[in-house]
């Protein structure tokens, strides 16, 4: 495929469709434009603290991971294509040295041995950040045909990509959360490298067919992540008006009287589901000056730590306390709760 049909293919994704409480209009600016520069405050300093702790990462572990690595990555391609100031120089390095660490193992073969049989979770998020941001040159054309072919080697045999091929300790939520959340993931990453004839086949068009056939039958993950991703599948896969304003709705339905949304439905509200749920609002075409997106701003620019990050408690679970890896699950709470402000608040022109 030529790079500029690739590309073209990356922009028809990120395409949304109408329905109620969307609008092409409906600016938070507009509305609220005090609530706005608070907004922008708010994302300043969380790029001041992404920077800053992701440098610390890498100098004290000299590791690349999906929260510092990946994470930090988006954020930059977003706050580039949202106007926010972000260092040239910081951005190319980043880029550079968590490609070189990440992407240098997904073209090996699978490995089968207990527990480190799982797919390669930083890969799925680079996908998706190229799809989310259209605009963004960190990943290229030819690492995604790459990150593609490792998704299809490591299918499971029932259609899913599996998470829960690592032991419980390995795979802490919420983004090792289900075999259903990486199943989207990867299968909304497939889709630029499907031919656009329908005759055609190819390895991406199969391994989405047996991927579908595994969704309709899994039992559904009641997480707040789940749900907001099945919203961005809903748009990814051009469904009906009715059924994108029934995804919106069912995640709406989430939010708490704080105007923020918890990880589970008696979780207490924090920056990772708050700023994952208002990112794919935006993408779904949910209004910036709708009464929900505002009170969701309003919880990240009030619950905002003075260092740019977010508050942040691990879920327990098998092998792992709350308490445990508190600086990944801040990092990255605080990655999303600055792309949720970002995506939903552009830098002043």
């Amino acid at each position: 495929m030529q790079t500029k049909q690739f590309i073209a293919l990356f922009a028809i994704g990120c395409l949304t469709v109408a329905a109620t409480r969307i609008a092409a209009a409906g600016d938070l600016a507009v509305a609220n434009p005090e609530a706005a520069q608070k907004a922008r405050r708010a994302v300043e300093r969380g790029l001041v603290f992404l920077e800053q702790d992701a440098a610390a990462w890498r100098n004290e572990r000299q590791c690349a991971t999906c929260h510092h690595g990946t994470m930090t990555v988006w954020a930059y391609m977003e706050a580039r294509s949202r106007g926010y100031a972000v260092n040239p120089e910081t951005v190319r390095d980043t880029v550079a040295w968590t490609k070189e660490r990440l992407l240098e193992r997904i073209e090996l073969p699978r490995d089968t041995r207990q527990g480190w049989s799982m797919v390669n979770t930083p890969a799925i998020y680079l996908a998706t950040m190229a799809q989310a941001v259209p605009s963004q040159d960190a990943v290229s054309p030819d690492d995604l045909k790459r990150i593609a072919d490792h998704l299809v080697r490591h299918q499971e045999s029932d259609g899913a990509w599996a998470w829960s091929a690592a032991p419980p300790k390995n795979r802490p939520p919420p983004f090792f959360e289900s075999d259903e959340v990486a199943t989207r993931l990867a299968f909304m990453a497939l889709a630029p490298h499907v031919p656009p004839n329908a005759a055609d086949q190819s390895p991406a068009r199969d391994s989405r067919a047996k991927a579908a056939a595994w969704l309709k039958n899994v039992e559904l993950s009641d997480t707040t992540q789940a749900v907001t991703l099945r919203l961005l599948m809903a748009v990814r896969e051009k469904e009906s008006p009715d059924y994108v304003k029934s995804a919106i709705g069912t995640l709406l339905e989430r939010q708490g009287k704080d105007g923020g949304w918890g990880q589970l439905k008696d979780r207490e509200s924090d920056a990772y589901a708050t700023g994952q749920a208002l990112y794919v609002l935006n993408l779904a075409g949910v209004a910036g000056d709708s009464a929900e997106v505002q009170r969701g701003v309003a919880f990240l620019v009030a619950s905002q730590k003075e260092d740019g990050s977010w508050p942040m408690t691990r879920r327990g679970h098998p092998g792992v306390t709350p308490s445990d890896f508190k600086i990944p699950i801040t990092y990255f709470g605080s990655a999303w709760g600055t792309l949720g402000l970002m995506r939903t608040v552009p830098a002043n022109k």
